[in-house]
């Protein structure tokens, strides 16, 4: 008996030490829960009630020099779709295909994939435009669950003004999402353009939304406890860009026909215009671009898109007689008084015969005149006494072949040929040292583009200075913290002070003297130094060029104009360059001194 009770006495304390055990271990464990993992189980439970939804950030403005705004945002609707309150999918998807112009199984593929949550907003198409609002407010009944949201979308200046250096926006890419981990899908990023170049400035940071949701995802309202968090504005540029100058010079250059127009500051390297013809509308890439716009632009002959200033390289023409005559001074194979075998309109070299513009001829000329009239015959002579050898250490001096490095993405380098690249193109024996004479007049594989045209007539008229051109001049951020780019020397032309004085008084001549290619351009009371160019072009007519700077005494700007297939650079380039040299002298409150 008295073993048994001890037995059961002994059972009871292992029960209640069991028992104590136990309970010590539930409460350490509630005490761990709720003291010392409060946070994690905080967490836990709101990641199985709250929805983050983002609240956008506008992006960014996009300001002339002058403060005036070339790119804005505007509301505009974007259209959704809750799946849950769908209630027959293929007439659903059959009746927004139809008023929206999309694929039936597009749509219906969106409110599959969305089964786990079909609380959750699809969005279907942004900016929404007020025709298509109205047809499906009129329908809202036979197509249940479709909402709109406003939002904001890009606006571009009218009629494609600037369209190719501001680029446009888009939709996040797959490619993009991998490269750039912080943005989502469904997110806008900059794709051309100043837009594609200073995205981390523009895009600004996005707010957030806290809401409360059952375990199927139904929103209840606000998470209790919990403050949403305001999106930050992208930050302001400020452009080198005068508006008015890049309206008109978007403007005449559209009426002359396809190429391209760059205007400098020769003193600090900013872009005052460039444009580019013909342009495109970027509020077309602003929404949900259809199948069929963006085949009308990717099809078209005229290759809107390409960004002739920066993208398209030519041949110079007579545009490089002067950095010709540069090269022949730097190596002291001329001076000022320098002539060679009179012009009769045509020169054999070899056994090829060689023309000059003019068929009558020139006669016997110095430098100066060479320069002033233009005279493909005097500088043949003098490519082919310089050589390829001395063309190709001097003209990447010049930063021929090689880009600006403007703040734009896409830039071409242009071409300047040289020994090491004619042995690769036509093989060692393959090629004659004659094909200097062609470099000698900007023909042959010398390929330039229109904005180094005009960074190196800047170089030209500022005493030597090459400047690295900039659109951007600073950005602004929703604290007022401004960043600024400043101006940035890239190089220094290897030309003497006294042959630059030489050079550029040629050019002078050029738009003043009796037998000068770029008369036409004379402004009363305006000094402008000038080349004309009319390069040859196997695809067909001959492209137009001018370049000048002005005024010659205390220069300030500088003007590259390109005018594919048009003819002679005197006859159709120098017009346009003498209107926009007007409108800033005399339009734009800057006088001629």
């Amino acid at each position: 008996m008295i073993k048994e009770n001890y037995h059961r006495h002994l059972n009871a304390r292992i029960i209640m030490a069991l028992y104590f055990a136990f309970s010590a271990v539930i409460v350490v464990r509630l005490m761990a829960m709720q003291v010392f993992s409060t946070s994690y189980y905080r967490q836990a439970s709101m990641a199985n009630s709250a929805r983050i939804v983002p609240i956008r950030a506008p992006r960014g403005l996009i300001l002339d020099r002058n403060g005036e705004i070339i790119v804005k945002n505007r509301p505009s609707y974007s259209l959704y779709l809750l799946p849950y309150r769908v209630t027959d999918t293929t007439s659903t998807a059959a009746r927004l295909a139809e008023i929206l112009g999309v694929d039936r199984n597009y749509i219906a593929s969106l409110v599959a994939g969305a089964r786990g949550e079909k609380y959750r907003p699809i969005r279907l198409h942004r900016d929404i435009d007020f025709q298509t609002l109205s047809i499906i407010e009129e329908h809202s009944l036979e197509i249940p669950g479709v909402v709109f949201q406003i939002e904001t979308a890009r606006q571009y200046p009218e009629n494609g003004i600037g369209s190719h250096f501001l680029g446009h926006i888009g939709e996040v890419s797959e490619k993009e999402l991998e490269q750039f981990p912080d943005y989502q899908e469904g997110d806008l990023i900059g794709k051309k353009g100043l837009e594609r170049q200073y995205d981390s400035y523009l895009r600004g940071r996005d707010g957030l939304s806290y809401l409360e949701v059952t375990a199927q995802g139904q929103v209840l309202g606000k998470y209790p406890g919990k403050e949403d968090i305001s999106p930050i504005s992208g930050a302001t540029l400020n452009l080198n860009i005068d508006l008015q100058l890049q309206q008109l010079a978007d403007r005449i250059l559209d009426s002359t026909g396809q190429g391209a127009i760059v205007v400098v500051d020769v003193n600090n390297g900013g872009v005052l215009a460039m444009a580019s013809s013909p342009e495109f509308d970027a509020n077309q890439f602003s929404g949900v671009m259809t199948h069929q716009t963006w085949s009308q632009i990717a099809e078209d002959p005229r290759h809107p898109l390409l960004n002739r200033a920066i993208q398209a390289a030519y041949p110079p023409g007579s545009t490089m007689k002067v950095f010709t005559a540069a090269m022949g001074l730097y190596f002291n194979k001329i001076d000022e008084q320098s002539s060679f075998d009179p012009c009769r309109g045509q020169k054999r070299f070899g056994n090829r015969v060689f023309k000059c513009w003019r068929p009558s001829g020139h006669g016997r000329l110095t430098l100066h005149g060479a320069i002033v009239q233009s005279c493909d015959i005097y500088f043949y002579q003098l490519g082919l006494l310089c050589g390829i050898e001395l063309w190709e250490k001097f003209m990447p001096m010049c930063h021929f072949g090689v880009p600006t490095g403007i703040d734009i993405p896409g830039e071409k380098p242009g071409n300047s040929p040289s020994v090491k690249y004619y042995d690769n193109r036509y093989g060692k024996y393959g090629w004659t040292k004659t094909f200097v004479i062609n470099l000698a007049i900007g023909q042959g594989e010398m390929l330039v583009t229109p904005l180094q045209m005009a960074v190196l007539y800047a170089a030209l008229a500022n005493g030597g200075n090459i400047y690295k051109p900039r659109l951007v001049n600073s950005a602004v951020d929703a604290y007022g913290n401004r960043t600024d780019f400043p101006p940035q020397i890239v190089g220094k032309l290897p030309i003497k002070d006294d042959d630059l004085a030489l050079i550029v008084n040629a050019m002078i001549g050029v738009t003043e003297e009796w037998g000068g290619t770029a008369r036409i351009v004379q402004i009363p009371g305006v000094s402008i130094a000038g080349k004309t160019g009319t390069a040859q072009n196997p695809h067909g007519n001959d492209h137009a060029w001018f370049v000048c700077f002005a005024p010659v005494d205390k220069p300030e700007i500088a003007v590259s104009i390109m005018v594919e297939n048009a003819g002679h650079g005197g006859s159709v380039a120098a017009p346009l360059a003498r209107i926009l040299l007007e409108h800033y002298f005399r339009v734009s409150g800057n006088p001629a001194t």
